[in-house]
């Protein structure tokens, strides 16, 4: 349900950025791996490094987990590089690497934190946004970075707002 469409909303996001770098985005490219229907790209960029291919893989997690708790509270981040290190990239990083794909963890923490291999992702996306539309690269980080952060809000909101039947309460 909810976890589901906070995932696609910030792929949907981070895909129509991609797009308008002209990036020649592929949401959920189907056979990446050979016999299986495993999706580890939510976007697969083309030719992004030295003809290289690009997999993203998103992923939304609560530093107020049990075994994030204690680190996040000294860590900025903490939950979400370590969700990328020990979920995603244990799970696919090796795998993509020898179909030739390079991997990318797109993490994102509920409070707006962020994973670190996202900085220079995004930095090349919004140089790319910037010379596609001849905008200065502070308006096209300021416009990716609201979006993003709105958008994470927003679903956010709409996953605690569907815990309560709001036909119910008195008002």
């Amino acid at each position: 349900g909810d976890r589901i469409k906070r995932h696609n909303a910030i792929r949907d996001s981070i895909f129509l950025f991609s797009s308008f770098a002209a990036w020649a985005p592929i949401k959920e490219k189907p056979f990446i791996f050979s016999g299986s229907s495993e999706r580890p790209a939510d976007i697969l960029v083309p030719n992004v490094s030295l003809g290289k291919d690009l997999a993203v893989d998103f992923a939304i997690t609560c530093p107020l987990q049990h075994k994030y708790l204690v680190d996040s509270s000294l860590i900025s981040g903490f939950a979400c590089n370590d969700y990328a290190a020990e979920i995603k990239c244990k799970s696919y990083q090796s795998r993509l690497q020898a179909e030739g794909i390079m991997y990318l963890p797109f993490v994102l923490e509920t409070f707006g934190g962020f994973s670190d291999d996202m900085l220079d992702f995004l930095s090349k996306l919004i140089s790319g946004i910037s010379s596609c539309f001849s905008e200065p690269k502070r308006i096209i980080y300021k416009q990716v970075y609201e979006s993003l952060s709105c958008t994470l809000m927003k679903t956010i909101a709409r996953s605690i707002s569907s815990r309560f039947d709001l036909f119910s309460v008195d008002i």
